[in-house]
């Protein structure tokens, strides 16, 4: 799958930045592990899933500067604006932004939050995907000012969530139909391996 591509592109990327001999890197088959992946691996309490609260997504606040593994119909990285560190993603106009990644039980979600500003305080969908054509789509409505957003009221009692979609809006006016997001966070007690960086081509 595609994101899983990206995913392995972000891990080495981000690998290949870090000097020689300031960490130690693991490679066996298609796996780059660091140090410490080898050793949040080797203390996982369930096989296949690294334990404890962490986000399931990856560059959750695009602060590689690009957009992957995040997929959009319209949406860019920007540096114009953000609420913590240099980038957000941002839009005009009512299109998405989502990023899949391996299922994962509603029932290890603790929460599901980001942040959002449309100067024009307009409207926000969001749509939660279980299975390929499976969701469920809700609105929030952001502030002309940065500020979070917690959507985990909205998840399903029960269930895989597997994929989340951010849109923009278009309408109201007389200004452009602007919206950034930064920050986004699922976070989870178990975490699968793919998201941690742990995944073969």
């Amino acid at each position: 799958m595609h994101w899983k591509n990206a995913i392995v592109s972000l891990v080495l990327l981000l690998l290949a930045g870090v000097a020689p001999g300031l960490a130690a890197e693991y490679r066996s088959g298609g796996f780059v592990l660091t140090e410490e992946q080898v050793e949040a691996m080797r203390h996982a309490s369930v096989a296949g899933v690294a334990t404890g609260v962490g986000n399931v997504l990856v560059n959750p606040g695009f602060e590689t500067g690009a957009l992957p593994p995040w997929t959009t119909n319209n949406w860019t990285v920007t540096n114009a604006d953000a609420n913590s560190g240099i980038f957000s993603a941002e839009d005009i106009g009512n299109f998405w932004i989502e990023q899949a990644f391996p299922p994962v039980d509603v029932t290890t979600i603790t929460s599901v939050t980001f942040f959002s500003i449309q100067p024009e305080a307009a409207i926000q969908a969001v749509d939660f995907f279980y299975g390929p054509a499976d969701f469920d789509e809700f609105l929030v409505f952001p502030g002309a000012t940065w500020g979070q957003l917690d959507v985990t009221s909205e998840l399903r009692a029960v269930g895989q969530l597997e994929r989340i979609r951010i849109w923009g809006y278009s309408g109201g006016g007389p200004d452009p139909d602007l919206t950034r997001i930064d920050d986004v966070d699922i976070e989870s007690t178990v975490i699968p391996v793919e998201v941690q960086g742990f995944t073969v081509d």
